[in-house]
């Protein structure tokens, strides 16, 4: 499952069984992906993790819930993330259609979305390649297109999120799971 300790479920202790009970309760499969369970040799980083995770999620608001999953897959796309880009497109996908959802996951520059949408997209991939290149410019293009100030916090922070997700799963080798079928994407640069 990875290149380190993964903890099954019915393994964990108690602490541990507690993030996963948390886990499965919030996922569509109600199982404990092995992005969770890698990290589970290490119940305070787990939880932390997971409950950061579960917080920008729970509500998207002021984003949609497709928003929210553009970023997800695009981000990990850019990472070249494999195990976030098969999660994260199929969720696109019941959100906004197959079809837009393996778009975006190819180039999402070539996608049929609105503009507002790819100009989100495009702050997240110069977040993501270059965060240390920001201005205020890169803020006011986003507020031109309609993001308030809680729209391009909320954003950020998913984007950051799911930088910090697909290091996790990079750096320890998380395998997809076999009930999950792997998607096509694209280097998004």
């Amino acid at each position: 499952m990875s290149w380190t300790q993964s903890i099954a479920p019915a393994n964990a202790a108690a602490d541990v069984a507690v993030t996963f009970e948390a886990i499965r309760a919030r996922s569509s499969r109600h199982q404990v992906s092995n992005v969770w369970r890698s990290l589970a040799a290490d119940p305070a980083t787990l939880a932390g993790a997971f409950g950061h995770y579960a917080a920008l999620l729970e509500d998207p608001a002021p984003l949609t819930a497709a928003q929210v999953q553009m970023l997800a897959l695009v981000v990990s796309a850019t990472n070249g993330c494999g195990y976030c880009v098969s999660h994260a497109g199929p969720r696109l996908a019941a959100l906004a259609g197959e079809e837009l959802a393996r778009a975006v996951a190819r180039d999402y520059r070539e996608a049929n979305l609105t503009a507002r949408d790819r100009v989100l997209l495009d702050a997240a991939v110069a977040m993501t390649c270059e965060p240390s290149e920001r201005k205020a410019e890169d803020i006011e293009r986003l507020r031109e297109y309609g993001f308030d100030d809680a729209g391009i916090v909320k954003a950020t922070a998913i984007a950051a999120c799911y930088n910090f997700i697909n290091r996790i799963v990079s750096a320890l080798g998380v395998e997809l799971e076999p009930e999950c079928t792997a998607w096509e994407f694209g280097a998004q640069r």
